[in-house]
């Protein structure tokens, strides 16, 4: 049952009295948080429906302020290390604290709403001022939930904002600084501060971040408000000079763009320029300290270090910086997806061995094949060096005849392949592709996770990385991503010169030379498994290993790493090869067997 349907179901009016109310909240039952979470929903619905004044209705707001923050934070700790598509229960717990934020938003915008039009001279400028941070602030936790959670707008959030702030401004409250008691240091900051806050948040494209990152930047943007400035624009030229300025329409229901993405500007009086140089300047500085081993200006040892990869990021949509590269081609095609490194390495093995098997080899197409099996007698599943091409046995050189059929301990094996799904290319282009699916996905997704991708009338897995997410309709999904390579070949690595027992065997992905990208030959491993010179033995499909060396890691994004590799001269072949003294392929061969 949804927390609004509990709400209709039981209507339990509060006395909001000021000793009254202060009781109530003493009472609330703090050790069960949903309880705590309905009780203070309901209460929420009753301030908001019932008519006051407006300095009552602020004064059981400010009270409440603790309590609502005590169930929100506890409600949002289910959210960390969370994947798309978010479970049911998530999802649930997720509504109810977004429930409670546009309540808080709506309480305190009342407030602002019925004191806006008197007389400036006669109004309580403490409270009119609070109300106004107030609810900015609670607009952008909001915002940072949608964010988190993949969410598509569907509320004038930006023209709220907007609004906010345009009065503010117009009545020179922006500077006004508001304690915010919650906080450990109780720290102030001003209606510009937190405005600014939601400006970045959105530039910093939460949607390109894991819910992790988000929160990551979220907590960080409080050290570099002062290193943004809102600019008024004097004269139309100023817009002609540079595309990619950042403007914010205080008259649109609108997020901030630049200045190339942005409509004919009609109103340059409610039109604001974003000016980042100055944070920008700030990032480089910190990003060469950082480099250089020295202590970053202006770090803050209570929040700790932002990570240098994200620093890097925000650099780049902060000032701009992006081009697409490629023009993209809209498309309506059904593809076939994978997602992950693990599940796309067994998809291509799979395939593989298909393509062996089947005779017209120029024609074939795993695109919506439906998969048969059988199962087989397996020698000993327990081997510490068997097959890592699938859970049970090798596709290639079995031989099933030397099997003792009289063992006792021999089982029949069913092997199942990669569950796939079926999505909807909606774009691509050289560079990168868009694609949707309306259906509830049954794989875990996330931001910076691998993702292959195969045509209808194609043999070819395009390799990609998912750069962005972001939810459609009830249960549907997009996903943006960047192109890595047309194709790419399934390997297992180990560490070389390991003893037999110690030996650890990973899944991996080769990805071929591009010479039209300047790309070279490169190695997918999950993340942080292995480091700059490494020694690894490698292991293709036909079992034939070869040893590489890497010699330097290109990217790492806390779930896979990519490296560049030097092939190390001497190969040696598995045990069961048939020719021992045949030369082994180089990898230039195995891109031609693709």
């Amino acid at each position: 049952m949804s927390m609004s349907q509990s709400a209709n179901n039981e209507s339990s009016q509060i006395d909001l009295r000021p000793q009254k109310i202060g009781n109530w909240i003493n009472d609330l039952p703090r050790g069960s948080i949903g309880k705590t979470s309905e009780l203070i929903y309901k209460a929420l619905l009753q301030i908001n429906r019932q008519e006051m004044k407006a300095a009552e209705r602020f004064r059981v707001l400010e009270s409440l302020r603790e309590s609502v923050h005590y169930v929100t934070e506890n409600m949002s700790s289910h959210l960390n290390g969370t994947s798309y598509p978010l479970p049911e229960k998530i999802v649930q717990i997720a509504n109810a604290c977004h429930s409670i934020y546009n309540n808080m938003t709506q309480g305190y915008y009342r407030v602002f709403d019925e004191i806006k039009d008197q007389n400036i001279l006669f109004v309580d400028k403490s409270m009119l001022n609070t109300s106004i941070h107030r609810s900015i602030n609670y607009l952008l936790r909001s915002l940072l939930l949608i964010y988190k959670t993949f969410s598509a707008f569907h509320h004038d959030y930006w023209e709220q904002l907007h609004k906010l702030y345009r009065y503010a401004e117009d009545n020179r409250l922006t500077k006004n600084s508001v304690t915010d008691d919650l906080q450990a240091n109780k720290q102030k900051t001003t209606i510009r501060d937190e405005y600014i806050h939601g400006l970045l948040l959105y530039l910093s494209e939460p949607y390109h971040l894991r819910p992790g990152e988000i929160e990551e930047v979220n907590k960080h943007l409080k050290q570099w408000h002062h290193l943004v400035a809102l600019k008024k624009i004097s004269d139309a030229s100023e817009l002609t000079a540079n595309k990619n300025l950042i403007i914010v329409e205080l008259d649109q229901n609108n997020p901030p763009s630049t200045l190339g993405k942005s409509p004919l500007i009609s109103d340059l009086q409610n039109c604001r320029i974003l000016d980042t140089s100055k944070l920008l300047e700030q990032l480089n500085k910190q990003i060469t300290d950082r480099i250089e081993q020295k202590k970053p200006a202006n770090s803050k040892p209570e929040i700790g270090l932002i990570r240098i990869n994200l620093l890097r990021r925000l650099l780049e949509s902060w000032g701009q910086t992006k081009k697409r590269r490629f023009p993209r081609n809209n498309l309506v095609e059904k593809v076939n997806i994978t997602i992950g490194l693990h599940q796309t390495h067994k998809q291509l093995l799979y395939e593989k061995h298909i393509k062996h098997l089947n005779t017209n080899k120029d024609i074939y197409s795993g695109f919506y094949t439906k998969p048969e099996f059988e199962a087989i007698d397996v020698e000993d599943v327990n081997k510490k060096d068997s097959d890592v091409w699938s859970t049970v046995y090798a596709w290639t050189n079995t031989d099933v005849t030397n099997v003792d059929t009289a063992s006792p301990s021999q089982k029949k094996i069913t092997d199942f392949r990669v569950k796939q799904e079926n999505w909807t290319l909606l774009n691509e282009s050289a560079a990168g592709f868009c694609v949707m699916s309306i259906e509830k996905q049954s794989n875990k997704i996330q931001v910076g996770e691998i993702i292959s991708l195969q045509r209808k009338n194609s043999s070819q897995r395009i390799i990609g990385l998912v750069r962005w997410i972001k939810a459609y309709g009830d249960c549907g999904i997009q996903i943006g991503g960047m192109m890595m390579a047309p194709s790419a070949i399934s390997v297992s690595v180990s560490l070389a010169n390991t003893d037999k027992q110690d030996k650890v065997v990973d899944r991996c992905l080769l990805l071929p030379l591009m010479p039209m990208l300047n790309q070279p030959e490169s190695i997918l491993t999950f993340s942080r498994q292995y480091k700059h010179g490494d020694v690894l033995e490698l292991t293709h499909p036909d079992k034939k290993t070869s040893s590489i060396e890497l010699n330097k890691l290109i990217a790492d994004n806390g779930i896979v790493s990519q490296f560049l590799f030097t092939q190390i001269e001497k190969t040696i072949y598995g045990d069961d090869a048939d020719d021992i003294d045949e030369l082994a392929d180089s990898f230039n061969d195995i891109w031609q067997s693709i």
